[in-house]
């Protein structure tokens, strides 16, 4: 078993790469000069060069519980400049995306903590209870990434020749396989995209004080479920190759 990694204060801080599995970001891996094998909270991760920029790459895990498992166990480990969430995701009715299609998030929403009431949806502000509450601030369903570091990366594809729309992404613990389901989430919370991590992620990096992005391709439009429609590699594709571009421009 391969040892977890001790903290080297010396060592300049890596940009986290933070995904689900791994065939979100073999293309990445692959790409990684001086490429380094290790385990972060008991799950392989790699570290290196990607394109000059240190990086920590790591496949955390499917679901809210695996990416706070791995956001937890690398931040608690080692300082890193930021954590960016990527990966493929369904775009939801009304969002304008297509099958490929890169889009930032704005801000990373909590689609099903709270409670499905008879008069309606109540989510965790309307419950009283914050899901974080530090320095005088509380956050509750939903985490706001900074708004100039989202627009440094949108600039950053658009110079690349990818346009990314910005808008809220919902992390969801079953994802939305009817359209009505896509309806009621996209109208709820003026959702783009749909993921079942990045809202775990922002909660742990908020926790920690750490810079928090996400970005996501499309795989599938949030429909009734139907598979022949996905193009689940061209999006994680799609994904790496703008996470290269964000992460050499990230301030």
């Amino acid at each position: 078993m391969l040892p977890e990694p001790p903290l080297n204060p010396a060592s300049p801080a890596p940009l986290a790469l933070l995904c689900s599995v791994s065939f979100e970001c073999s293309v990445l891996v692959d790409a990684l000069e001086g490429r380094r094998e290790e385990l972060v909270g008991r799950k392989p991760a790699w570290s290196g060069q990607l394109d000059g920029v240190p990086v920590i790459l790591f496949p955390c895990g499917m679901g809210k519980t695996n990416a706070a498992h791995g956001a937890t166990a690398l931040l608690e480990a080692r300082a890193v400049r930021g954590v960016l969430g990527f990966g493929v995701g369904g775009a939801y009715p009304g969002s304008g995306l297509a099958l490929g299609d890169v889009a930032l998030a704005s801000r990373a929403v909590y689609g099903d903590e709270g409670v499905a009431a008879p008069d309606g949806w109540i989510d965790t502000e309307g419950i009283g209870i914050p899901l974080v509450e530090r320095g005088g601030r509380r956050w509750f369903n939903a985490f706001d990434a900074d708004a100039a570091r989202v627009e440094a990366a949108r600039r950053a594809l658009e110079a690349a020749g990818i346009a990314a729309r910005v808008g809220p992404f919902v992390t969801v613990s079953a994802c939305s396989g009817t359209g009505a389901r896509g309806v009621e989430l996209a109208t709820r919370f003026g959702g783009l995209v749909e993921g079942m991590e990045g809202a775990a992620l922002a909660h742990v990096a908020t926790l920690y004080d750490v810079p928090f992005l996400e970005l996501r391709a499309v795989s599938n439009a949030v429909e009734d479920r139907d598979l022949s429609r996905w193009g689940l590699r061209h999006a994680a594709e799609a994904a790496q190759r703008a996470v290269r571009i964000v992460a050499r421009a990230w301030v």
